[in-house]
């Protein structure tokens, strides 16, 4: 039972369940099959996304450009899939353009030492601008989608949506990884205390390169969930997700001064704020208060984790003057 507590994403899934359930005493859709499935549905692009995030927030760093990477990432795997080229090819595409937008990010932080916020922001607007200027008035439409994806889009395995399987197993690699793995655990590492992990002999600015590029690699990868998601692509797709990506992260525990957090939590706080909006728009709230109450659980989860890592800091001075 003590191990049990100590499992940092337990609160935020005894949230999720209960919220869950009182929405759904108001609206008793949300307990069909149908109210499961477009709460899976509905987040499966942001539980994506949590996974390249998480890889970026555990280091203390923050990747604002994946929303412009995954729009014209969509954008170029459906104007090549309409041109003919097949779903393989259009994929490579995709996660290539990520790579490449996740490697100059990764460069600027990892070697020449600029802030993440900076860069990631700059690269969000340049990415952006290059998006708007090469896909103009141009709108891939659901004709052009390739056929996979839009089976993927329309159809379930076990009442669980494609989409959202593809998500979930990609949480599981990335996972997997970041337990299992010293180059994944290295991450929390420069997190939690950099000049610790450069006395440990740890490659900070080579972990930290990769890890950017890995997360542009996911966002590449994501746009094909995204054009499959909404069955088109044009010059606004994937604008403003970073935000849902982040505060999704931030809400499932990981934490955004660095070194805590996994994916799995940050899944629960996509799927959290998703209940959230299924559950406040059949009510008949409008946008505006849900992004209210979106903005305040977020408010909430950055001021508990700065209580949390307070009482943990205390703690351990405490112990160390024993």
């Amino acid at each position: 039972m003590r191990n049990l507590l100590r499992i940092r994403e337990l609160p935020i899934a005894v949230v999720l369940v209960a919220f869950f359930s009182i929405a759904a005493l108001g609206n008793h859709q949300l307990f069909s099959f149908s109210g499961l499935h477009d709460l899976l549905f509905g987040s499966s692009i942001i539980c994506l996304l949590v996974s390249a995030e998480t890889l970026i927030i555990v280091m203390k760093h923050i990747d604002l450009s994946i929303g412009s990477t995954i729009g014209f990432a969509s954008y170029i795997i459906g104007k090549n899939a309409s041109n003919g080229h097949g779903l393989l090819y259009c994929l490579l595409l995709g996660i290539i353009f990520g790579l490449a937008v996740g490697a100059v990010n990764g460069l600027l932080v990892a070697y020449f030492k600029l802030p993440s916020l900076v860069v990631t922001l700059g690269t969000l607007y340049l990415v952006r601008g290059l998006f708007n200027q090469v896909a103009g008035g141009d709108f891939i439409n659901s004709d052009k989608v390739p056929h996979v994806l839009s089976f993927m889009a329309s159809h379930t395995f076990a009442k669980i949506p494609y989409l959202f399987i593809v998500a979930f197993v990609l949480a599981l690699i990335v996972g997997f990884y970041m337990r299992n793995f010293r180059s994944g655990r290295d991450l929390y590492a420069i997190g939690s205390n950099l000049p610790a992990a450069y006395l440990a002999g740890i490659k900070v600015e080579k972990r930290t390169f990769w890890a950017f590029t890995a997360a542009g690699g996911i966002a590449g990868l994501g746009g094909a969930l995204l054009i499959a998601r909404f069955g088109q692509a044009q010059a606004n797709s994937g604008l403003g997700i970073e935000l849902g990506v982040v505060a999704a992260c931030v809400v499932g525990g990981v934490a955004i001064a660095g070194g805590i957090g996994t994916v799995f939590g940050a899944i629960i706080g996509a799927l959290l704020l998703q209940t959230i909006v299924l559950a406040l728009g059949a009510l008949g709230v409008s946008q505006f208060w849900q992004g209210v109450v979106n903005g305040a659980l977020l408010i909430a989860a950055i001021s508990l984790d700065k209580v949390l890592s307070s009482r943990s800091q205390r703690t351990q001075i405490m112990r160390v003057s024993e």
